[in-house]
Formats: structure tokens, C-alpha cells, sequence
């Protein structure tokens, strides 16, 4: 598992470090090469479900593309095209199910002087979906709570969540639905106070999902002088909505958030403070907690769902982080205990036979209560 981890982590570092460039003579007697609009970098990274991307270039000639390394799960739309034009073509890919990254390598060749001009790049495709889950990790369909929640939800034939209902011990429900543009690169939430959209990644996600009402996503911490801390040392996840606004500040220690890395919070401060207004209904007081995070060594990538966000209980869940719409809120190994100063919060799982998780018990000795969470697939 180390090597793996090196491998990704050192390919992670060369696709910053070097930057996209192609051959290019324009000198007498003749001209030759390409121009790239996109990719930008010699190594482009797709998630486990991402299912397309593009390439756009300018070549003086005719060109034509060879695979330098064949494989089935990456393929092109053109291979070959003619000169004096801007090309855009689609790039496909299936779904990474091996639990292991994969990369693959093209070539554009001049075809009039290909001793000349030739430019290659790549594909690294992670073991993990855009969620943290890994490609083959079961769909969980249903979630249920003996103490009377219940949490449904549908996904698209890319393993993407499409809709979130929550249903509540008292009868109320809050359904969430997701659309995704391939087009536009939005991704779209429909509450019931309206919608949020954001710009996705090619993991489908989004740093921010803003609404008329509602906003949720990753704020940054900042160190005592006011400087910005990297999201490998801590970073605030806030959900404000019409309902109350909820803060989780992650307390990283400056771990690797690359997507294939492992992974976990050293600590978890939760923030709650409800928004009606005085007078109108009961006012719930603010709550702030501060957890020690302590891990099993049970994987929470096995599900697509993060179990991790049962701790605290339905009734303080985000379901947007409940379906890991945000992956920098998963750790990567599921709680087995959170400490804070008014007591102790255990959690055991049973797994399922491919590893995922087919019940989670919640033991919370502030509350006197234990919950148990059963999963359907």
C-alpha cells in the first residue's frame, strides 16, 4: 500500500512541476507543430467515474495520434486530422473498478514532418470516484436509524448521487436532487428553499454550492497572523441554510488530501447555531463542540456514503456530507471514538462481506443513547 501511495503522490508532484507544451518550427522552409488549448499539463488526473474529457489543438499540418500505451478503458474520438484548424475532439473513459490508478500515454505526430513536430501527453485515472469512494465501492440505497430516521438515495449510472430524502422521526422531509452538466461544468441542487449550482471538477464536484438562500462548501482557517493555512493542516466545511448554519472546522495536521492518499482528522469542531427568529418559534441554543478523533482500522471508501458523519446523529448530519458532495470532510478510516469535554462518543461497524459497511452503532455517553444505523445496497 505504501508504494502505491508514493506512486500516485510523485505523479501528483509532476503534473504541477511541468507544465503542457508541444514542438513547434514556423522557420523557413516550412512550418511545423502543434498548438494545445487543452490539456494544459502533460498529465491530466480523472477520477474513477469521470466519463469524458476533451482535447483542443492547432496544427499547421495534417496530424495523426498513436496510443503509446493500448489499453481499453481511455479512448479518442479523432485520431488523426487535417491542418490549419483548431481541433476538438472528445476524450471517453470507463470506469476505474480495479482499485488501483491507471495512466496511459498518446503521441500527435506532423505527418508531413514527423522527424519535427510531435507532442505527447497522458491520462492518470484514480482508483477512487470523485465522492472518496473507491471505483467498486457498493451504492448505498438506504439508510435506517432506530431511533426513526431514514435516508434514501438514487445515483446515475455513474455512480453519482441524483437525489438525497431525509425523513425525519416526526414526519417532516428534505429532499435534495443533484443535476450535472457535462456541458457547462455546473453542478445544480434542488432544495426545497430553491437551488444551489457550483462549478465541478472532473470528480463532479464543487468547492462551493451557492443558492439565493443557501450556501455550502470549504471556507479556509487561518493561522494567529491572519495568513491562510493550507487544507492540509485544517480547513472549515459551513452549511448556511434558511434552516440554521452548521460549521465543521477538520483539524488535518498537515496530511496528504490527494485523492488516492490516506488520510484522517486529528480533530472535529462542530458549530451549530439555528436560524428563526426570536419570537416566531423556540429559539435552540448555539452549540459548539470540540472531538478527539480516535480511528479503527475499518476503510470508509467501501460505501459511497461517508459513515463518519452518523457520529453526531441524524439530527446533526449534513446529507450533502452525509454523500460526500464535499471529499475533503472524509477521512479515510471510519471513528471508533470521539472525546470531548462533556463525554464520549464510541462507534463499531459490521461489515459486509466486499467490506462496506452493513450496520454502524452509535454509542454517545453524553446523551445516554445508543443508535443503530442499518444499510441497504
Amino acid at each position: 500500500m505504501k508504494r502505491l501511495l508514493l506512486f500516485v503522490n510523485m505523479l501528483a508532484v509532476l503534473a504541477v512541476a511541468t507544465q503542457f507544451t508541444a514542438c513547434l518550427k514556423d522557420e523557413s522552409p516550412y512550418r511545423a507543430g502543434f498548438q494545445f488549448i487543452k490539456p494544459t499539463y502533460v498529465r491530466t488526473f480523472v477520477y474513477a467515474n469521470t466519463a469524458t474529457d476533451s482535447v483542443e489543438l492547432f496544427s499547421y499540418n495534417a496530424w495523426k495520434i498513436t496510443s503509446d500505451m493500448p489499453v481499453d478503458w481511455c479512448t479518442l474520438d479523432a485520431m488523426n486530422g487535417s491542418g490549419n484548424t483548431v481541433s476538438e475532439f472528445c476524450v471517453n473513459f470507463q470506469q476505474n473498478t480495479t482499485g488501483q490508478p491507471r495512466l496511459t500515454q498518446f503521441t500527435v505526430t506532423d505527418t508531413s514532418h514527423p522527424d519535427d513536430a510531435r507532442a505527447t501527453w497522458q491520462y492518470l485515472q484514480y482508483a477512487t470516484r470523485g465522492d472518496g469512494s473507491f471505483g467498486n465501492a457498493a451504492l448505498v440505497k438506504r439508510i435506517s436509524s432506530s431511533d426513526g430516521w431514514e435516508v434514501v438515495v438514487s445515483y446515475d449510472s455513474y455512480c453519482r448521487p441524483t437525489q438525497v430524502a431525509v425523513s425525519a422521526p416526526d414526519g417532516n422531509k428534505e429532499t435534495y436532487r443533484m443535476a450535472y452538466n457535462e456541458v457547462t461544468k455546473q453542478l445544480t441542487v434542488t432544495t426545497g428553499n430553491g437551488s444551489l449550482s457550483g462549478t465541478m471538477d472532473n470528480g463532479y464536484q464543487t468547492e462551493k454550492l451557492k443558492g439565493a438562500n443557501d450556501t455550502l462548501g470549504y471556507t479556509p482557517q487561518y493561522y494567529p497572523n491572519g495568513v491562510e493555512m493550507s487544507a492540509n493542516y485544517a480547513f472549515n466545511y459551513v452549511s448556511a441554510t434558511y434552516k440554521r448554519t452548521q460549521a465543521y472546522a477538520y483539524l488535518m495536521g498537515g496530511k496528504s488530501l490527494a485523492p488516492d492518499s490516506l488520510h484522517t482528522a486529528d480533530s472535529l469542531i462542530y458549530y451549530s447555531r439555528w436560524n428563526v427568529a426570536s419570537g416566531t418559534y423556540e429559539v435552540k441554543p448555539t452549540t459548539i463542540e470540540h472531538y478527539k478523533l480516535e480511528y479503527s482500522q475499518m476503510d470508509n471508501r467501501y460505501q459511497t456514503v461517508d459513515v463518519n458523519q452518523l457520529m453526531l446523529g441524524m439530527d446533526d448530519c449534513e446529507p450533502m456530507q452525509l454523500i460526500s458532495m464535499f471529499r475533503l470532510c472524509r477521512s479515510t478510516s471510519i471513528v471508533k471514538r470521539a472525546t470531548s469535554a462533556d463525554g464520549i462518543i464510541d462507534v463499531s461497524a459490521e461489515l459486509n462481506s466486499d467490506s462496506s459497511v452493513h450496520r454502524l452503532v452509535v454509542t454517545d455517553s453524553r446523551k445516554n443513547t445508543t443508535v443503530t444505523y442499518d444499510f441497504t445496497y
